[in-house]
């Protein structure tokens, strides 16, 4: 984990700064968007803090995914070394991601509660529980991917491909409860809008949250998700430690 942190931060001289910028840039044009619609509160959330936990909690899984699919290749001259195993830098890199995640996330609620907007979660437990879930889910599909890159190269691409459109569509930007119940049936087949919607929901009991959220359904793609990462890895452990 050390050497994971000292390449992740401190591999540039502005590393460390970009990892802080861009979840900040992220909160900041889109309460740019809502101010300029002039929205005060979303499903009777505070604006600022309806963003920031969407943006925050997707980048949880999003930012996990990315970096654990990415830690054989990346730390492959470590394998030279018996001991260490390829599955070993995938638990240390989604351990980084997470702790990572939350300094960040702690800075931002600091920013917000010194500009008047203060973050006070109702039932902080299932909120932790619900963001457990997401990082769990990041450090799972990490796993598959990484598996399937030893069989397909271009699967890291496809990872990337297959993000992006899935922050439109997982009520980051826009509250999914606004759409029409056709929509938004097909919209929550998403595990991650479910996981947005379940960490908002630990922030107050007043918040309009989506009807189809379903926390068992977030649990099982954990579940599921792990243990065919866990499979792939270690049917596949040969070819991963040879890349």
């Amino acid at each position: 984990m050390l050497r994971e942190a000292l390449t992740r931060l401190f591999a540039t001289r502005i590393s460390w700064a970009w990892v802080l910028f861009e979840p900040v840039f992220h909160v900041a044009y889109l309460l740019v968007l809502y101010s300029a619609v002039r929205v005060r509160s979303v499903g009777n959330l505070d604006t600022p803090v309806w963003i920031m936990v969407g943006i925050q909690t997707f980048f949880l899984f999003r930012k996990t995914a990315d970096h654990v699919a990415g830690a054989p290749a990346d730390n492959s001259a470590l394998f030279a070394y018996r001991q260490v195993k390829p599955v070993d830098t995938l638990v240390a890199r989604g351990l980084l991601e997470g702790a990572s995640w939350l300094v960040i996330t702690l800075l931002l609620i600091a920013f917000l509660a010194l500009w008047g907007h203060p973050f006070v979660p109702q039932f902080p437990l299932a909120m932790m529980g619900a963001c457990a879930a997401m990082w769990l889910l990041g450090v799972a599909f990490g796993m598959v991917v990484s598996a399937c890159t030893t069989l397909m190269r271009e699967t890291r691409q496809l990872l990337s491909i297959v993000l992006r459109p899935l922050y439109m569509i997982s009520g980051v930007m826009f509250p999914l409860g606004s759409l029409p119940a056709d929509w938004r049936g097909v919209l929550m087949l998403n595990p991650l809008a479910h996981g947005v919607e379940l960490v908002r929901m630990g922030l107050s009991d007043n918040y309009q949250a989506v009807p189809e959220t379903d926390a068992g359904y977030l649990f099982a793609w954990v579940l599921g998700l792990l243990l065919l990462g866990l499979a792939l890895q270690l049917r596949l452990s040969h070819k991963v430690g040879a890349r």
